[in-house]
């Protein structure tokens, strides 16, 4: 019992650690370039519903925590809500009452009348934040801790699987998949995993010689890092090798932090395209209680390793920056996806008006609106049903 209190706990502090700080980061990047172009904010909220607690600052913003952390929002000077994206009638109203509220001139700090590149920049720093911090996260960890890794070796090659046919030998070390570096276990999997059904090229170190030859990983359910079941390539061998630990400098991190947020948009997009070509069923994609039980079970599984406290703290702390690190892209990405009610949404808006030379109409945005929060909440559903099944694969001991 105490046991199963303790993990909870762990569980929950992980979860609002790494969802509190990724919310956090996107709406100071709203609130930072507003502020920055003179925009009044009325409210910087993490979470939604009732507040919790609230500050207000002497810039006139009011600082809250709400009881549901399960997003934020920024709220500018003369926004109706958070589609709020007023066209031409709308705008006039909106700056009459401003003037009769306020006083004359107000309505100049109000987004809505701030030009179109700021405004435009305004929506994407959301994003833009969020993969600033991973690059700052994933850097953070290479200067500070160095990396780990593991030679791409092959170990074992299973009869009639893919490895097989393609004819790898024990002992090959991969170099490239696809003509991308593979060298390490971490690459050469992630590259297998999404690339089921495709032939690609590999080029293996065998001996002395460099030797390509063609592969086509086969798709199948496996346990992913933390023992949750997933679908992806596979090609039939063991692998691994050595463990090369490499330190940085600050340029050589810096490097290696923003070339990691590269790879993962990469990634990211690379699966959503093959979702959309039905290549994949999209169960790996996963919303807030997939993160919770990610962030839980790494930092339940970071207490349970050998050592003293102070060695748990550390690969717990690790771990979890490395994960919010790699949750940051997938929030900034999936906030730039052209739906109304999200960043991408406005900045389609924005789009439209630079090329048109006025908004669109009330009439169309609340379309745009209506349609836009369909998606989601039926995008919120499938997630939803995802993270189930996902969370109850953590409990199978099969495959």
């Amino acid at each position: 019992m105490l046991g199963w209190m303790f993990n909870g706990v762990i569980t929950l502090a992980s979860f609002a650690f790494v969802l509190g700080l990724l919310v956090f980061i996107h709406e100071l990047g709203h609130y930072s370039v507003g502020r920055f172009f003179g925009v009044s904010v009325e409210r910087f909220s993490i979470g939604f519903g009732k507040p919790v607690l609230r500050y207000k600052a002497k810039s006139g913003t009011e600082w809250v925590l709400s009881r549901i952390p399960l997003g934020g929002y920024v709220k500018f000077l003369g926004d109706s809500g958070v589609a709020s994206n007023p066209d031409t009638e709308e705008l006039a109203k909106i700056k009459a009452q401003m003037d009769s509220k306020h006083g004359k001139d107000v309505w100049k700090s109000c987004l809505h009348f701030k030009p179109l590149y700021q405004r435009a920049l305004v929506a994407f720093a959301g994003p833009m934040a969020n993969f600033i911090l991973a690059a700052l996260l994933f850097a953070g960890l290479a200067w500070g801790f160095g990396t780990n890794e593991r030679a791409a070796e092959i170990h074992e090659v299973f009869p009639d699987g893919p490895a097989k046919i393609a004819e790898l030998m024990v002992g090959d070390k991969i170099l490239t998949i696809d003509g991308k570096d593979a060298r390490s276990v971490n690459q050469a999997i992630q590259i297998i995993t999404l690339n089921s059904g495709e032939e690609l090229e590999m080029s293996v170190q065998r001996g002395a010689e460099q030797v390509d030859l063609m592969i086509k990983p086969e798709r199948r359910s496996k346990k992913d890092g933390i023992g949750g079941n997933m679908s992806g390539g596979v090609i039939g061998v063991k692998i691994g090798g050595a463990t090369i630990h490499k330190s940085y400098n600050f340029i050589e991190a810096s490097h290696y932090g923003i070339e990691n947020v590269g790879t993962t948009l990469a990634m990211t997009g690379k699966y959503i395209g093959r979702i959309f070509k039905g290549k994949e069923n999209g169960k790996a994609l996963g919303g807030p209680l997939k993160i919770m039980a990610y962030t839980g079970k790494v930092s339940i599984m970071s207490s349970q390793v050998e050592g003293g406290i102070g060695i748990k703290l550390k690969i717990a702390f690790m771990s979890l920056i490395s994960l919010a690190a790699t949750l940051s892209v997938g929030l900034g990405f999936a906030n730039l996806m052209p739906i109304p009610v999200l960043d991408g949404g406005h900045l389609v808006y924005y789009g439209y008006e630079a090329v048109m030379r006025r908004p669109l109409s009330a009439q169309a945005q609340e379309i745009g609106f209506r349609v836009g929060f369909a998606v989601l909440i039926s995008l919120f559903l499938v997630l939803t049903l995802n993270d189930i099944g996902y969370i109850s694969s953590l409990f199978d001991n099969t495959g």
